[in-house]
């Protein structure tokens, strides 16, 4: 970054990262009143109208392009809104530090993806880094624990699966953005599938719930609008920056929730060990970044 050209995405990419750490401290605050369950509708819902007042006043919608748009709403109808459900329960049951850690292993699965079925060689760096991501995991089911925390190793699972499923979806939303270039508009498509999803999914049970509380409505609200403007971040980033420098410092985040949560969270303490794989684990992914 001290490179002048690179202080613009570089800064874009820290603000995204800090927003993606953000979003897991509030939703910390959000989940004192609203149940995890039904958490989902308003942080979809906040940021589904944020991108759609965003695309529609900076889409270019004279280029719409149909097959783009279909595989956008396709990809919808999976993503954001599964991750989240499986985000939301998972910060609720490892706390956001650990959640976020183990969350940000969807390179993972990306470079697995290709060895397996693309025949591309690992390189030494990739090995390496999946060696300390595995580790990094391995310490946090260890003793990953904060505030009390007491979870089994296979609630590691809900965050892992909502990795596999963000790198999952690349490949489709690389496709779409080839036939039609707009960031903006792919967000605004899928976010308003997975308001749809959502409401279909629950919609009934919080009518037969009843209100919830204001306040908690509104911390998802934010987590919403947090994880929007993270997204939106990462977007200008890539596009004045190269990957490489981008995403490694995308994957922080986990660290930034660390220090949010000490900030914010007096009963998220971890101990030494959970902190110690959460800074391997995320050392494996800028490796792993970095390497590809």
């Amino acid at each position: 970054m001290t490179d002048p050209a690179n202080l613009a995405p570089g800064l874009l990419a820290l603000g995204a990262a800090f927003c993606f750490a953000l979003a897991l401290i509030l939703t910390q605050y959000g989940l004192r009143t609203v149940p995890s369950w039904r958490s989902p509708l308003y942080s979809i819902g906040g940021s589904m109208v944020a991108a759609c007042l965003a695309a529609a006043f900076f889409v270019d919608w004279r280029a719409f392009n149909w097959p783009a748009a279909l595989i956008f709403a396709a990809v919808g109808c999976v993503f954001p809104v599964f991750v989240s459900i499986l985000a939301v329960r998972s910060n609720e049951r490892l706390g956001p530090a650990v959640a976020g850690a183990a969350g940000n292993v969807t390179p993972i699965f990306a470079v697995l993806g290709a060895v397996l079925f693309l025949d591309e060689a690992l390189k030494v760096s990739q090995a390496m880094g999946l060696v300390l991501v595995v580790a990094g995991v391995a310490l946090m089911a260890l003793r990953g624990g904060a505030g009390g925390r007491r979870w089994s190793v296979w609630v590691l699972g809900l965050p892992l699966a909502a990795a596999l499923v963000r790198g999952a979806i690349q490949p489709a939303i690389k496709t779409g953005l080839g036939l039609w270039h707009e960031p903006l508009a792919a967000a605004a498509i899928g976010y308003l599938l997975s308001t749809v999803v959502i409401v279909s999914l629950v919609g009934r049970r919080a009518l037969a719930a009843g209100p919830v509380d204001p306040i908690g409505r509104l911390w998802f609200i934010g987590v919403g609008l947090s994880n929007g403007l993270a997204t939106l971040l990462l977007y200008a980033a890539l596009g004045l920056g190269s990957i490489t420098l981008v995403a490694p410092l995308v994957a922080i985040f986990p660290l930034i929730a660390v220090l949010l949560s000490f900030l914010f969270l007096r009963d998220e303490r971890l101990h030494l060990i959970g902190l110690l794989g959460i800074v391997v684990s995320v050392a494996g992914v800028i490796l792993l970044l970095v390497g590809t």
